[in-house]
């Protein structure tokens, strides 16, 4: 049993002999009320038993007082007194226990019947008083009555007088009942005391004995650093306390000297740098397996043996400082070392040293790789951009030094985006290594060329005439235009070049590589597929260019877009089905502009996103409003083309929703348009937001089919509704076998995909007549309208009523 337990356990037998007290004073209360009660109601009894045997006390001197049993009016009226005065019902008997007076005047005569034992008999026999309890139909609970013996003057026995004390009983039960409560209440806090008290003194001692056992215990495991509360002054636990502080700390102090020659030579023999001790004569007296192992000779090879041959360049003898070396070890290898020689001295005289080895093969390898990765392009391994300024910097400053020649060209392969975007960007990846490899053997090997990025190209030409680098120039062009192999399928792409041929004029190499771009955007503009050599005036044209791409991108939130309407008529019934929505730029400096104009521009600069918003919003407000006010005339439909870039807008779906109920045009009113490059640049991502567009009952239609794919199949995998056969088939079907097969195709495999095929361009019936001569009877011809404003096309074409 714990010690709290036994404290606890004598407790409550102190507290349980409180409450035996208790007890005892509760049942001693209730005798002594009883015994005082009927020792009480005796002397009564007694009194009035006078007063009736002797008379009543005289009041006046000379008075004469007979006995009231003598006279029964006097006893009646007696005892009625005592009924109604002090409330006590007497009864009074003679020998043979004939009533002589009752409190109920019909009993007086008759014999007292109600002590079943025979109280009164033996009290008028033996002269002494007793209690018993009178039991009747009318008091079943009972009656308590003392009778004590009647004696006339002679003191002779003469009756007994009966009293009812239950009364007086009841009352003096009541005080003593009132005083057990007092006793109940006293016993009960004493307990409570007693027990909490108890409970309290046994946690205080059992708390401070219980840190003792548990400090003992974090010892044991090995940790001398807990410590207990105590005062030497204090009480035996507290000396105790004080006592077990001192032997932890002895404890403590001598497993600090322990772990610390452990933890050292922990440490040494496991540190992941070599370290070896050198004693006064230079020979090895220590060394770690690190150093075994980056020496190659091990622990045992390097005891003994002298530091400086170890380290081939430590001279006569190790000075303090940081080297690196080449180790070559005994298995023919060589490692590169870094080691830190620092002497070790005691009294101000050197006693050895201390060498630390550090392997930096590794690190050394991998500073060589980030300075390699910093400098050069990670595709293609040709130098980047920073390498290429470097070296342009050098180059020009050589040049102007020498006077030599030096040239930079600035290459961009045109159509690299279509190739990217419709095989993806490993095809596109493997054609920048192929094109980095070809430009490589195609120029000279003293040459630089560099990857700037994205599909840009440079080459830096040294010691290069002007015969020299046009001839270069022209094997760029010739080696870039040969045919690409790409996952087993063809792709062809150009080049755009500018040329610098004069670089070291410039001020430096920033200059050059911008004048080369400059030169290489007016290739661009003036059909690609050639090179041109830089001018001033191009300076100031790409100036022109960047401004017109900032009025572009205002252009939407100035109002400067306007709405074409191209009607789209019907072959041969000659009436307007629908109508196509174009889009012109009121430009404040150049006029009505085309879309051929600025559209590759806006697709360039991210503009086309809000350019086909505003279209399609404007697109479907015109055409709905046409709806309303004259439906004879207005079209069925109206088609919107959306751009690569729009339908990789993340909210497309909800724009076209919003632009339906804002304008309250129908949805199967509206047909966006795509190319087939569009929808290839991602079939599972365009798959989704195609079927999205769907769902709110718009019509997909794939614009100029069969200009970009040769392979049917993937119409399979997309929601289209609507293929529209590119003009140029239509024009070449004549006469061309192949061509008329491929568009029968075309309309065969869009019949048996539910799609409606349909062609525009067809000039007259007799084209469509071919179309059904072949067989393509599920082809639907339209002639293109002229394009014209909205506006005007809706006044041209609406009822004259409606504008009366």
């Amino acid at each position: 049993m714990s010690v709290r337990r036994k404290l606890l356990a004598g407790y409550l037998v102190v507290a349980c002999l409180v409450v035996a007290t208790a007890a005892t004073a509760w049942f001693s209360g209730m005798y002594s009320a009883r015994h005082a009660a009927a020792k009480e109601a005796a002397q009564v009894a007694r009194g009035i038993g006078k007063d009736i045997a002797l008379g009543l006390p005289i009041d006046t001197p000379g008075e004469q007082t007979a006995p009231l049993y003598q006279s029964a009016r006097s006893l009646a009226n007696y005892i009625e007194r005592l009924h109604d005065t002090q409330h006590r019902d007497v009864v009074a008997v003679d020998k043979n226990k004939r009533i002589l007076g009752d409190a109920v005047p019909e009993n007086v005569g008759s014999v007292f019947d109600h002590d079943t034992g025979d109280e009164i008999g033996r009290t008028i026999a033996d002269g002494e008083s007793r209690i018993f309890v009178e039991e009747s139909v009318d008091y079943p609970a009972g009656i308590k009555q003392v009778v004590v013996p009647m004696q006339n003057a002679a003191g002779r026995t003469i009756g007994a007088v009966v009293l009812e004390y239950t009364p007086l009983y009841n009352q003096m039960l009541a005080s003593a009942r009132r005083a057990q409560l007092v006793i109940l209440v006293v016993a009960a806090v004493a307990f409570l005391l007693v027990i909490v008290l108890g409970h309290l003194l046994a946690r205080s001692l059992t708390r401070r004995i219980t840190s003792l056992t548990t400090a003992v215990g974090v010892v044991r495991t090995g940790d001398y650093s807990h410590r207990v509360p105590g005062e030497p002054g204090s009480d035996e636990i507290g000396r105790l306390a004080v006592a077990f502080n001192e032997m932890a700390e002895q404890l403590d102090s001598s497993a600090r000297e322990i772990l610390a020659k452990e933890y050292t030579d922990s440490i040494l023999a496991n540190a992941g740098e070599g370290i070896c001790g050198v004693d006064p004569d230079g020979r090895i007296a220590f060394a770690n397996a690190a150093a075994g192992r980056i020496t190659g000779l091990g622990v045992t090879g390097l005891l003994g043996r002298e530091a400086t041959t170890v380290l081939p360049d430590a001279g006569d003898g190790l000075t303090p400082g940081t080297r690196e070396v080449t180790l070559e070890r005994p298995d023919g290898t060589s490692v590169q070392v870094e080691y830190t020689a620092s002497e070790i001295a005691k009294g101000g005289r050197p006693i050895g040293a201390v060498v630390v080895l550090r392997d930096v093969s590794r690190q050394r390898a991998l500073e060589h790789d980030l300075r390699h990765q910093a400098l050069h392009d990670g595709l293609t391994n040709l130098p980047n951009r920073k390498l290429l300024l470097d070296r342009l910097e050098h180059a020009l400053a050589r040049a102007r030094a020498t006077g030599g020649p030096l040239a930079v060209l600035y290459l961009d392969l045109d159509g690299f985006k279509r190739v990217n975007d419709s095989l993806g960007h490993n095809a596109g990846d493997l054609l920048l290594r192929t094109a980095a490899e070809r430009l490589t053997h195609a120029l000279r090997p003293q040459d630089t060329v560099a990857r700037l990025g994205g599909d840009e190209f440079a080459v830096l030409l040294e010691d290069a005439d002007p015969e020299t680098v046009e001839h270069l120039a022209r094997e760029c062009l010739t080696v870039l235009s040969r045919p690409f192999l790409i996952h087993n399928r063809e792709s062809l792409v150009s080049v755009s070049i500018g040329v610098v041929p004069d670089a070291a004029r410039y001020a430096d190499a920033d200059e050059v590589l911008r004048n080369a771009d400059v030169a290489m955007y007016a290739a661009k503009e003036q059909g690609k597929n050639r090179f041109l050599t830089f001018e001033t005036q191009m300076h100031e044209q790409l100036l022109n260019r960047l401004d017109q791409e900032a009025r572009l991108r205002d252009a939407v939130h100035r109002g400067e877009l306007r709405l074409h309407l191209q009607p789209v008529v019907g072959v041969p019934a000659g009436q307007m089905a629908g109508a196509e929505a174009l889009v012109r730029w009121q430009d404040p400096e150049q006029g009505l502009r085309m879309p051929g104009s600025f559209i590759p521009l806006a697709e360039e600069t991210g503009a086309i996103v809000d350019i086909d918003r505003w279209v399609l919003f404007e697109a479907c407000r015109a055409v709905k409003r046409w709806q309303d006010d004259d439906p004879a005339t207005a079209p069925a439909w109206v088609s919107v083309n959306l751009s690569a870039a729009h339908l990789e807008v993340p909210d497309l779906t909800d724009q076209v929703a919003y632009a339906l109920s804002s304008t309250g045009l129908s949805a199967h009113c509206l047909v966006l348009e795509l190319t087939e490059t569009v929808l290839m640049r991602d079939l599972a991502v365009t798959s989704v937001r195609l079927e999205e567009l769907r769902e709110l009952g718009v019509k997909i239609a794939i614009d100029d089919f069969g200009t970009g794919y040769s392979s049917l199949g993937y119409l399979r995998d997309i929601p289209v509704d609507v293929l529209k056969i590119d003009r140029s088939f239509i024009d070449g079907m004549a006469g061309n076998g192949r061509q008329q097969e491929l568009v029968n195709a075309v309309i065969q495999l869009g019949h048996t995909l539910g799609l409606r095929v349909v062609a525009e361009g067809i000039e007259d019936a007799s084209q469509l007549s071919l179309l059904t001569v072949m067989g393509c009877k599920f082809a639907q011809g339209y002639h293109l309208g002229r394009p014209e404003p909205a506006e005007a096309l809706i006044t041209r074409l609406s009822t004259p009523t409606l504008h009366a």
